[in-house]
């Protein structure tokens, strides 16, 4: 709890002739994140540098063979039918590739028979596939011929008489509108006006012109013109532009025609063979990964060594495996990290099914060090909670809790990210209806002023428009409290490292000092028992003078800032007011809106201003909560700068039969 899992440093040395098998079983394994072997020093005279394997080169071209016919597949199936809404909430399970017999086979024939699978499919579409390029290639063509031709569509001109004539020239192009009257006025001025010069509308701040001058004077007419920003426009064409433009987008139907003939042929194709070659190239990456692993390893003539880490709790496991696996020609040894390396140790969080949803949060800001806290168990309840006071609407809370359970049951069902999300999603809908009635908030005052709901008053404790003082303090008393558990995690895991004056260093002036206000909180609240708090108030003045002596000890001449900042850090926290105000204001002016107007018009302002409204502070009291947590909370106690623990597993979805 509040520490990442104990990892131990696992080295293995085995023979030879297990490499293979030890490899295959800690990849299925998945718990050992293997590292470089560098050996020890007596070790270095013979240990060196283990190569890749040698079906490495083999499986790397099969699996870019087989990406490139996967491709086209991919390119030639029938567009899928189900849109954005029904991919998140109802997607279709992802395929699950079954391969007969391979389980336990050999390296070997997996290679033999993904080459023999791959030759078999390109023999069947290589003739079909050349045909689908070379349509695909002469229609981009017939299109990048076409784009010239509607700059100019505006001209009635037969195509055949531009170029160099016999005397005349005739040329066309494209020009800046602003750069009209310089072209003109340049053509006069070099032709001595004999010339010809036509221009219209082409594009936006762009026009097409037609040019005609004799030939001696049309190097210099084309050397000013492009100094206008002029650009000439080549064509090879015969008739008029919109002609040719007609003639060019018949071919490029005709071709496109040819072209879904050729795609029926190559979706047929990829009907009866891309299961196998999806299935195939994830048994390539598997023996492609298992392969590139080796080059962490050292050897010598006979031996294999490994190197990497593990959590504590697999390495008898682990230990086991090799041991069966290699006949017991092996050497395991598990160790405890040193002081000294637990800077390199990778970070793995292991947190109680709920709060596992909840690391992602905690990733977002950082990965913990090894040594260090991992904050989700205190940043799960604290954020929910936040979150659920500054939306503070019971109906909100219900449109959350629908979307987020609509996501599990969807795409959170095969995405582990949108899983964990949806939870997030659903656990702060729940908080945020509780505490939504708990304030009266039911699309602000809806139910309780339009429907007239009076039993829903019976649930509040607390009015946020009439109780502002109270709300105020509540909050800040809230984030005092928040505050108080950051301080005092870090204290008792300074303790618990053996580090009793970093604890008294820290921020535990802060929690002195609200002890020595306590006195007079108590005095200011019942002014007629003064005489009693006598010695209490000189306590707390004593506990006020050893807070600001910890004070000193700990900021030395920067005291007057941590004072300051301890107290913005508290007044942070009137944010949960200021949101949950916001939240209820605006939905209070959207219901009064819709009141004014009728039936119809009210429920499109209705509908429109409580989504825009949910929409805008959802996004608020996220952001909002995210900042108390990241900004006010993890700096009390928090570092990150860990590295996450990335195990040498299987990561393709092949399932074998």
């Amino acid at each position: 709890m509040l520490r990442p899992v104990s990892m131990s440093r696992i080295e293995i040395a085995a023979m030879k002739e297990f490499k293979d098998e030890v490899i295959k079983r800690l990849h299925e394994l998945g718990v050992v994140q293997i590292t470089e072997y560098k050996g020890s020093s007596e070790s270095e005279a013979f240990l060196k540098s283990m190569p890749v394997d040698t079906t490495v080169k083999d499986t790397s071209k099969l699996i870019r063979g087989m990406s490139e016919i996967i491709d086209v597949y991919d390119e030639v199936k029938p567009e899928p039918s189900e849109g954005m809404v029904k991919k998140i909430f109802n997607p279709e399970p992802p395929k699950r590739m079954e391969i007969v017999g391979l389980k336990n086979a050999k390296k070997e024939k997996i290679i033999k028979d993904a080459k023999n699978i791959l030759q078999d499919v390109k023999g069947e579409i290589e003739k079909t596939l050349m045909a689908y390029r070379a349509l695909e290639i002469e229609i981009n063509e017939l299109k990048a011929s076409k784009e010239p031709l509607k700059k100019i569509k505006e001209f009635d001109i037969e195509l055949k008489y531009a170029g160099k004539g016999h005397r005349i020239s005739i040329f066309m192009g494209v020009c800046p509108d602003e750069a009209l009257e310089n072209v003109i006025s340049d053509i006069e001025e070099v032709t001595s006006g004999l010339s010809y010069f036509e221009s219209a509308k082409s594009g936006e701040n762009e026009s097409a012109c037609v040019v005609a001058c004799f030939n001696e004077n049309v190097e210099e007419v084309l050397t000013r013109l492009r100094r206008d920003g002029f650009e000439r426009i080549e064509v090879e064409f015969e008739g008029t532009p919109l002609e040719e433009i007609g003639a060019i987008e018949k071919r490029i139907k005709e071709k496109e025609l040819e072209r879904e003939n050729v795609k029926r042929i190559l979706a047929e194709s990829a009907d009866k063979r891309e299961d196998d070659l999806v299935a195939y190239r994830g048994l390539l990456r598997i023996l492609e990964e298992r392969g590139e692993i080796q080059r962490s390893f050292g050897e010598t003539e006979r031996v294999i060594f490994l190197r990497g880490w593990i959590p504590e709790e697999n390495v008898d496991a682990v230990s086991k495996e090799v041991n069966t696996i290699s006949n017991g020609l092996c050497a395991i040894n598990a160790e405890s990290p040193e002081p000294e390396e637990e800077e390199d140790v990778p970070v793995l969080l292991k947190n109680p099914k709920f709060f596992k949803s909840f690391e992602i949060l905690t990733k977002l800001y950082g990965t913990p060090k090894y040594n260090g806290i991992d904050p989700t168990l205190l940043l799960t309840p604290t954020f929910i909670f936040f979150f659920a006071l500054m939306l503070a609407d019971a109906l909100y809370g219900l449109i959350c809790v629908i979307f987020g359970v609509l996501l599990l049951r969807g795409i959170g069902k095969y995405n582990e990210m949108m899983k964990d999300a949806s939870i997030v999603l659903t656990s702060v809908g729940v908080a945020t209806f509780v505490i939504g009635a708990l304030t009266g908030g039911w699309f602000g005052d809806f139910a309780i002023e339009y429907l007239h709901l009076d039993i829903l008053k019976s649930l509040i404790i607390l009015d946020p428009l009439r109780d502002v003082n109270i709300f105020l303090v509540l909050v800040l008393l809230i984030g005092v409290l928040h505050l108080d558990l950051g301080i005092i995690t870090k204290i008792i895991y300074d303790i618990k490292r053996g580090m009793p004056k970093e604890a008294l260093k820290g921020n535990l002036w802060f929690i002195i000092a609200q002890i020595g206000v306590i006195p007079f909180i108590m005095r200011s609240t019942n002014p007629g028992g003064a005489e009693s708090y006598g010695i209490l108030q000189m306590t707390g003045v004593l506990l006020l003078i050893v807070s600001f002596i910890s004070l000193l000890w700990s900021h030395k001449v920067m005291f007057f800032f941590g004072i300051t900042g301890a107290i913005g850090d508290v007044l942070s926290y009137a944010r949960l007011m200021a949101l949950s105000l916001c939240t209820f204001g605006i939905a209070m002016a959207v219901n009064i809106l819709a009141g004014l107007c009728n039936i119809v018009l009210g429920v499109i302002v209705f509908i429109f201003g409580h989504t825009l409204n949910f929409a805008i502070n959802v996004l608020g009291s996220f952001v909002h909560g995210i900042r108390l947590e990241y900004v006010e909370f993890f700096t009390k106690f928090y570092e990150s700068g860990g590295d996450e623990f990335h195990p040498f597993k299987e990561r393709e979805s092949v399932v074998f039969k």
